[in-house]
């Protein structure tokens, strides 16, 4: 009769050691296949310089707000373009000492001061809480309101049809 029952018993892992990590001095070197390796040495290094447009960025604006946290200052320049005229695709704003200039994707120009005389010729509507003016010109000389004579005069291309105030030699 053969004994079906078997006795199973653990195997027996001997412990073995924890590897030991041996200090190796600072100033020793090692060799290997007819080679000799020291350790390097770095230089001294300087701390990095900041830089300004990093810095200015940082402080002074707020990229994900599309805020200006402090004042600027400026400097001299020839003129500054902002954006890059294409038809059809995006306009352009020019500042020079001579006025300010803008144009729309369709190159039409949208408004303009002169530096020089003051003019300024606006394509679109202007709105305003207030307008202090000396005289308002309405289309091709029709309307005239003039503030520093008082008087309001409507012309109907030939002729003065309404005048309102004092006229020297009017009606």
């Amino acid at each position: 009769m053969t004994n079906d029952n078997k006795v199973y018993t653990p195997e027996v892992i001997e412990d073995a050691p924890f590897p030991q990590e041996t200090v190796v001095p600072f100033d020793s070197s090692q060799s290997s296949a007819n080679q000799v390796y020291k350790p390097t040495t770095t230089k001294e290094q300087a701390f990095p310089i900041k830089r300004v447009a990093v810095e200015l960025i940082s402080t002074v604006l707020n990229t994900k707000s599309r805020k200006i946290l402090q004042e600027f200052q400026f400097t001299k320049s020839g003129a500054i373009q902002i954006g890059e005229y294409e038809n059809g695709v995006s306009g352009d704003l020019r500042i020079s000492p001579n006025g300010i200039t803008a144009r729309n994707i369709s190159g039409i120009t949208t408004f303009v001061i002169d530096g020089d005389t003051g003019d300024a010729v606006f394509a679109g509507e202007i709105r305003a809480g207030a307008a202090i003016v000396g005289r308002v010109v309405v289309g091709n000389n029709n309307i005239i309101i003039d503030g520093e004579n008082k008087t309001i005069i409507v012309n109907d291309g030939t002729y003065d049809r309404v005048l309102i105030g004092y006229q020297a030699g009017g009606f």
